[in-house]
């Protein structure tokens, strides 16, 4: 499974018990969202770099969270994505290393993008001897 995919997997979990993130709909993906009926967090892969510490196990996996709010009134979108990017960056401040939440548009909607950087451990090769 992918890094992105347990990510989303593992927000969907999480958020589910917490109050303020219930209602959000998490999609791990690299399509484009057509329906925005509900608070929605889309998970989308950005890089993939070696880990300096450990370049053989380990990778430093570039994700970008966006938080995109159903309202097309972008005043109570606004409100809302305030809100709502205040809870996920107290989720996410223990949890997982991320950059600064980056108002920004989706489409005509009004959507923040926080940076996350996963540390994952590769898959290695079969060596000959295991092939």
């Amino acid at each position: 499974m992918s890094v992105r995919k347990q990510i989303a997997d593992q927000l969907r979990a999480d958020w589910a018990e917490i109050p303020n993130l219930a209602n959000v709909r998490v999609i791990g993906t690299e399509r484009t969202i057509d329906r925005l009926d509900q608070p929605t967090a889309l998970l989308r892969l950005r890089t993939i770099e070696r880990l300096p510490q450990a370049p053989l196990a380990g990778r430093n996996v570039g994700l970008l969270l966006t938080l995109i709010s159903e309202r097309e009134d972008l005043d109570l979108a606004g409100d809302d994505i305030e809100e709502l990017t205040e809870a996920v960056l107290t989720y996410l401040g223990p949890r997982y290393k991320h950059d600064r939440a980056e108002v920004v548009g989706y489409g005509d909607r009004l959507a923040v993008d926080i940076p996350l950087t996963i540390i994952a451990v590769a898959e290695t090769a079969p060596t000959p001897e295991e092939a």
